[in-house]
């Protein structure tokens, strides 16, 4: 049976630890996370050459200011761009080497393609990781294609509409967790759940009482642990 008390271990940080100074995704907010003992959500693509980047958008917009969807690049363009001018976009095994298994990682993938690519290239960094971790994800292609080959792996379901709402009760033998949209807690569902994404302490008390754990922003304001 997989153990997968380590979701409700620590408080869990959105994209790191980040704010004006520190930015989200980046090597520095994951090693924070790290020296805070904070549990890791972090975002997923997977680029033309096959590497896995962790950012959150698709559209390189926001935070490079380069209007450039994400996967239509190879590592060597994408690394040209930075982050704020300033830091680089990391790769998952980036990560994995700063995090070395210290704390819990979760990682939410971001697959729109449904050919089963970027989950063959994902298992091949994870088989070889020794810490613990944990994947979610809208798409049950991804969570279909993980029980068929991964049934090891602790499998999440991300909950956000009424499309993922009606899927749960075909995903329950397939998934160990669901990450449920805030405003959806409660959910009469008998497996861990994780409430996204909790912005401030007013938020953090509101929810902290209806599910297991929380995804969290600025959770230094909050956190009591």
């Amino acid at each position: 049976m997989k153990d997968i008390r380590f979701l409700k271990a620590s408080l869990i940080a959105h994209r790191g630890v980040y704010n004006s100074n520190n930015i989200e995704n980046t090597l520095s907010a994951f090693s924070k996370c790290v020296d805070k003992n904070y549990i890791i959500e972090l975002d997923i693509h997977i680029l033309k050459d096959n590497t896995i980047v962790v950012y959150h958008d698709y559209n390189l917009n926001k935070l490079c200011g380069v209007n450039k969807i994400i996967e239509t690049l190879n590592y060597d363009e994408l690394s040209k761009i930075k982050i704020k001018n300033k830091y680089k976009i990391p790769t998952l095994d980036d990560v994995m080497h700063i995090v070395n298994g210290k704390v819990p990682i979760l990682i939410e993938i971001k697959d729109l393609d449904n050919n089963s690519k970027f989950e063959e290239e994902l298992v091949k960094l994870l088989d070889n990781y020794k810490g613990k971790f944990a994947i979610h994800s809208m798409n049950p292609f991804v969570i279909n294609w993980l029980y068929k080959n991964r049934k090891d792996y602790v499998i999440g379901l991300i909950i956000f509409n009424d499309l993922n709402f009606k899927l749960v009760k075909k995903f329950t033998k397939k998934i160990d967790f669901i990450s449920v949209y805030k405003k959806q807690l409660p959910m009469k569902f008998n497996k861990i759940q994780i409430g996204w994404t909790v912005r401030n302490k007013k938020e953090y008390t509101k929810y902290k009482d209806l599910c297991d754990n929380l995804i969290c922003e600025n959770i230094k304001d909050y956190d009591i642990l």
